[in-house]
């Protein structure tokens, strides 16, 4: 079994779902330290001179854990709505899946978990990811520094594969994951090149920029960004290529629900 953790972002990129889509359990780091200046509370999404955020405002106390962060406001809402729509409803799939997206930012969260946690969810089902999702503020789990947290996590959900990111490198202990009997896979995401709504190429834009214009097809691009590299070890699972992505002549629409 397969899972990986990862603290809750608002509306992820491609690579967070590829990671999503390679595993068996997402655990949603929702009991550790709100740091502002993240993503957990915005993102990026493509405009015509190249990109811009969209940033939920939140009610600022400190510390707090993620878990407890409240949102501002409501105004919010209607501008992170018209701002997409304004910038994707020219893109060939915006009508299918926006939907989805303004159902989430429409509802009435209190808490900035919860909004992240209902897109997630929705973004994930029209992947047709089925990654099972569990909050670590549900679970025990126990340990003094990073690694012993994520090993018991491993140990409590039966988990004999842990997936990293390649940001991790700087504090994972490898040899850790050894002793505890836990394989330890590194997720080296390569960009992958498609054809955006605007001229040029922005990489790390928000999620949604790629299912607006590719639709059913985004899960195939998202997964050829790979590779997988097993810890403490040289060669790859998956071969390291970059890939460009042509947008679709002929728009799809979604099967009804």
């Amino acid at each position: 079994m397969i899972i990986f953790v990862h603290q809750p972002e608002y509306i992820p990129w491609i690579g967070f779902f590829d990671k999503l889509a390679r595993c068996d359990i997402f655990v949603v780091y929702d009991d550790a330290q709100y740091v502002h200046g993240g993503f957990h509370n915005r993102n990026r999404i493509r405009i015509c001179e190249g990109w811009r955020w969209i940033t939920i405002p939140i009610v600022h106390n400190h510390p707090q854990m993620i878990k407890d962060v409240q949102i501002s406001g409501k105004q919010w809402r209607k501008e992170h709505i018209q701002i997409i729509r304004q910038y994707y409803e020219k893109s060939p799939y915006f009508k299918a899946y926006f939907p989805i997206i303004e159902e989430a930012i429409s509802f009435n969260h209190d808490l900035l978990v919860g909004l992240n946690l209902h897109l997630l969810k929705k973004i994930a089902e029209a992947l047709n990811i089925k990654a099972k999702i569990i909050r670590s503020s549900e679970f025990p789990y126990h340990g003094q520094d990073k690694n012993e947290k994520l090993i018991s996590m491993c140990k409590y959900l039966g988990a004999d594969t842990y997936l990293a990111g390649s940001g991790s490198r700087q504090y994972i202990d490898e040899q850790a994951f050894f002793n505890s009997n836990i394989k330890l896979h590194w997720h080296n995401y390569l960009h992958p090149t498609y054809r955006q709504q605007f001229e040029g190429f922005e990489p790390n834009m928000s999620i949604i920029d790629l299912i607006f214009s590719f639709g059913p097809q985004a899960k195939e691009i998202i997964l050829k960004g790979g590779p997988i590299e097993n810890g403490c070890q040289t060669s790859l699972v998956t071969e390291i290529r970059q890939i460009t992505i042509e947008q679709p002549n002929t728009p799809l629409t979604l099967p009804a629900a």
